[in-house]
């Protein structure tokens, strides 16, 4: 007789399994989404990155998350299930020059040598992940050598309404004037749906 799973858990019912405990209990009937995060900080030679912390005063393109800031606004949520970084060059007029992802042969030594960490309501649920792992030649799902897309083992839900804040700690300062460093996060997720859903 064949074996059959019939009880496959996906991220949409990671996602409800919590915020039920947190008392969302609406979350369920709100427009399931693919949700992608992102935030900008300028390598102006300080050894720790607090993305998304005070991000509500960034604007695009330097930040997508708006007035909610480091927040999901009520009635969303996300399931944290992947992330890369990424530098950001500006040229003349504000302007994006050009952008670059991690590679061995291109980025500062010191931020593929950083740690990665991830907090909910000050409550850390991802620590100390080395940036190194993302890279293609450490990254275990890798499909290419430039896959620098890291999925996270865990998938890790941001409620509504709890600040949330991304650590990337660096072992020295990189400095490089006009050059912007940028994490994105992306997963599922649901936003408000207040007349139906799709």
């Amino acid at each position: 007789m064949k074996e059959v799973i019939s009880g496959r858990f996906t991220p949409q019912r990671k996602a409800i399994g919590v915020n039920d405990k947190f008392g969302n209990v609406g979350i369920k009937k709100q427009q399931g989404s693919t949700v992608i995060k992102y935030d900008s900080l300028p390598l102006d030679g300080r050894t720790e990155y607090r993305f998304f912390e005070g991000s509500s005063q960034r604007n695009f393109p330097l930040s997508n998350t708006g007035s909610d800031g480091n927040k999901l606004g009520v009635g969303n949520t996300l399931v944290l299930e992947r992330a890369y970084l990424s530098i950001v060059l500006f040229g003349e007029g504000g302007a994006i020059s050009e952008i670059e992802v991690l590679s061995l042969a291109t980025t500062n030594a010191n931020i593929l040598a950083s740690e990665f960490s991830f907090s909910i309501a000050n409550s850390e649920v991802i620590k100390q992940v080395p940036i190194l792992s993302w890279l293609p030649q450490f990254n275990k799902v890798a499909e290419n050598e430039v896959n620098t897309n890291f999925e996270f083992d865990t998938q890790v839900v941001i409620p509504p309404l709890l600040e949330y804040v991304a650590t990337l700690r660096l072992p020295a300062g990189v400095t490089s004037r006009d050059a912007f460093l940028r994490l994105t996060v992306e997963g599922t997720g649901a936003i408000i749906a207040p007349r139906t859903t799709f």
